[in-house]
Order: C-alpha cells, then sequence, then structure tokens
C-alpha cells in the first residue's frame, strides 16, 4: 500500500533551517576563519520594495519618499499585518522613520485579486489588513522628513496568524531592504500660463494616480506614481459653468499646453474624438486609454507624458524638436477621461504605461489655496459646485518643489 508523503510542518522546516547553521566555520586559504552568517530567521510573510525611491522636496516644505512594498503570504493560514516600520537602515539605530497600526495599514494594503475578509467600515475598497494563504498585496508608503534624506530602508512587519502554531502566532519580521535612489529629479517649467489651476489627484496619497498599478508585460509597474491632472477653476470657484455635457463649458477646456523642458517627441496621437464629460468611456483599448497624447524625451533617462488633449491639437509628431514653453497642444477630454483636462507625468522610459513614474519638481508657482480635499473637488467636477477651499492657506511663490495634492496654483509666462 502507498503511504503518501508528510508535508513538512513549520516546526520541521524550523529545525531543519537551525541544523543547517550548527556547523562550524570554514577556513579560507590563508587559515582564517570566514565568520558565520547569523541563523537564517522564518518569515512567514516575505516582501521587497518593487521600485526604489527617490527623495525630492514637496510644496508642503517637507522632503518626501513614494514607494511600495510588495508582501506576500507564506503562510496556510490567512495573516493578519498588524503594523509596520519603515526604519532608517543607513545609520546606527535604525531609527523609525514611519510607523502604522494596524488601522493604518488597513488603508494601504492592497491584496492582489479580492481581499479575504470583508473592509472595516472607513476603509477603501479592494483594501485589507488581511493576506489570504499564498495571497500577495502591494503597501502604498508615503515617508515625510527633513534634512539629509535615508540612505537605505528596511521595514519592519508585525504579523499575527491565529491559525498557526503557538510559536508562530505573533511574530515580527525586518525584511524589503532598499537602497534610496540619489539620482536626480528633472526641475521642469510650468505645462500651463494663468491661474486657478488645480493640481487634482496628486502626490503623495491620491489613490487614482499614486495606486494605479497595471501588471504589464508580467511584471507590475506604477507609470502614474507622481502624476497630476490639472484642472482649472473661475473666480467664482466653479470648474465649469453651462452644461455639464460640454466639454466646453470646462474653465480649462482650450487652455494651450506647454513644453516643460527642451526635448524630442518619441510618440504623439492626434486622431481620438472628444469623450462626453461625466462619465469615463466604456470598453476602451488600453492603447486609447491617455487619448491623444505626446511623450517627450527631455534627457538623462526622462520622459514625460501629456495626455488628454484636443483632437487635431496635437502640433508635434515623433522625431520633432522642442523647446521649452512651446505649445505643444490644447486641454481636451479624449481618452479615459471624465472631464476636460491635462494629465502629466514624468516617467523612466519612453512608453506612458509600460514606464515606472518618477518624481519632478516645478521650477516656479505660486501657491493661491488648497481645495478641501478629494471630495470637495469631485463634487465640483460633478455637480459644477463652487470648490470647498481649505482654511488657513498662505499665499506662497515657490520654487523646485512638486506641487501636491489639491494645491491651487497660479503659473507665470517666463
Amino acid at each position: 500500500m502507498h503511504t503518501p508523503r508528510r508535508p513538512f510542518a513549520v516546526l520541521g522546516v524550523c529545525a531543519a533551517l537551525v541544523l543547517s547553521a550548527c556547523g562550524g566555520g570554514e577556513e579560507n586559504g590563508d587559515g582564517t576563519a570566514v565568520p558565520v552568517p547569523p541563523d537564517p530567521v522564518l518569515t512567514p510573510v516575505v516582501g521587497s520594495v518593487m521600485f526604489a525611491p527617490t527623495p525630492f522636496a514637496g510644496s508642503d516644505g517637507a522632503d518626501h519618499l513614494v514607494y511600495e512594498v510588495s508582501l506576500t503570504n507564506f503562510m496556510r493560514t490567512p495573516v493578519t499585518i498588524t503594523g509596520v516600520k519603515a526604519l532608517d537602515a543607513g545609520v546606527d539605530g535604525t531609527p523609525e522613520l514611519l510607523g502604522l497600526d494596524q488601522a493604518d495599514v488597513g488603508e494601504r494594503l492592497k491584496p492582489t485579486g479580492a481581499p479575504s475578509v470583508p473592509p472595516r467600515p472607513g476603509v477603501p475598497e479592494g483594501y485589507s489588513d488581511v493576506l489570504a494563504p499564498g495571497q500577495n498585496g502591494v503597501l502604498f508608503l508615503h515617508l515625510k522628513f527633513e534634512g539629509a534624506a535615508p540612505t537605505k530602508l528596511v521595514h519592519e512587519i508585525s504579523v499575527r496568524a491565529d491559525g498557526a502554531p503557538p510559536e508562530m502566532r505573533e511574530t515580527t519580521e525586518r525584511i524589503a531592504e532598499v537602497e534610496v535612489n540619489d539620482g536626480v529629479v528633472p526641475v521642469l517649467g510650468p505645462p500651463l500660463i494663468g491661474e486657478h489651476y488645480i493640481a487634482a489627484d496628486a502626490c503623495c496619497d491620491a489613490v487614482r494616480h499614486t495606486r494605479a498599478i497595471l501588471p504589464l508585460d508580467g511584471a507590475p509597474v506604477v507609470a502614474q506614481r507622481y502624476a497630476v491632472d490639472w484642472e482649472q477653476a473661475g473666480p467664482d470657484g466653479k470648474i465649469f459653468v453651462g452644461e455639464a455635457r460640454n466639454p466646453a463649458s470646462y474653465r480649462i477646456f482650450g487652455d494651450d499646453v506647454l513644453a516643460v523642458a527642451d526635448g524630442s517627441v518619441v510618440a504623439s496621437r492626434n486622431d481620438l474624438p472628444e469623450q462626453v464629460p461625466g462619465e469615463f468611456p466604456a470598453n476602451l483599448p488600453i492603447a486609447e486609454a491617455d487619448g491623444n497624447n505626446l511623450v517627450l524625451d527631455i534627457g538623462d533617462g526622462f520622459f514625460v507624458n501629456y495626455a488628454h488633449m484636443q483632437p487635431g491639437s496635437v502640433r508635434f509628431e515623433p522625431g520633432d524638436r522642442v523647446r521649452r514653453g512651446e505649445v505643444i497642444g490644447k486641454v481636451g477630454n479624449t481618452g479615459n477621461s471624465v472631464a476636460p483636462h491635462l494629465h502629466v507625468h514624468v516617467m523612466n522610459g519612453p512608453s506612458f504605461l509600460m514606464s515606472q513614474g518618477v518624481p519632478s519638481v516645478t521650477d516656479l508657482f505660486t501657491i493661491t489655496g488648497r481645495v478641501a480635499g478629494t471630495a470637495a473637488f469631485d463634487a465640483s467636477e460633478g455637480t459644477g459646485v463652487p470648490l470647498e477651499m481649505a482654511p488657513g492657506v498662505t499665499v506662497s511663490t515657490q520654487q523646485d518643489r512638486m506641487i501636491l495634492d489639491q494645491n491651487v496654483v497660479t503659473f507665470r509666462a517666463g
């Protein structure tokens, strides 16, 4: 009679790991001892940083790091992520840079597929603090700091696995070490000229762009990690006046779109029709998501994507050279767009989809206010009511900083 093999139990794996480290150190050819590495630690959840972050200065006066940690549950039982710390691994003592409790994790961990448990009230749809057996999830992190940027990060993950053996039910792991990218952050000119422009769905915690992961060619990419949807209000605080389903009712419709730097055009499209505002188009091919667009190679491995421009307005084709400040098109409502706006993002490759988003800063702008939040912005865009503004915002002219989410700015010519 055939006897089925017993699967390795967790305790058996632990024993095997311990035993493998019991032998003494080996010797080099000169007789000196080779240091024995520390015993490996069993980590029920494994993880890695998806794309090394680059520090940048924000319009709030702080410096920022934005990145994602991919987590996978290797247990045969669900695990709950009860806490996360981002630590500075480049200095002694690994000081804490960010601490998340279980509730915070539940708002930032997006399991692949469907969450294994119903979300708690207030948790965004599709997010959870629980990973099912074998399930992967992406943890979206945003660090703010002052002074020198950390050079290396590591992450302390607290895990509870109620169905595991007693010694594995509560564990704390240090995983997902990454070197912080110390590369250049491009300094760009304004993409528009005028007043009352709104940085909608911008960095660093707006879910529509910063967390827009796409599985492409076998890998997860976040091309829109630092994207901005530029819209515009009038002096009355309204984004549109008139018929909501007419693109021409929107303040920004038809505004000139400007090159933010000298560069070469590597891709453009000019033939897609305007969409009707108020709803996203159905069954749109992914290649048409950005509508009439232009991708500009600005050098040093950086590319700028402009999206949703008016049909027939895009002035340049691949191979053309463009100078900073030149008009490259007009703001429209083409592609995957619910209202006229200018989508801009900077990336590390020529594909507006199959590239990683990278940070950039704007060389000169004036903040004149800030919308009270995404809900207030959506209400104005959707119904035409005046924008609800956040109180206590001081008018400030800034240089070489990223314009953060919901800030209202003025761009001047020159």
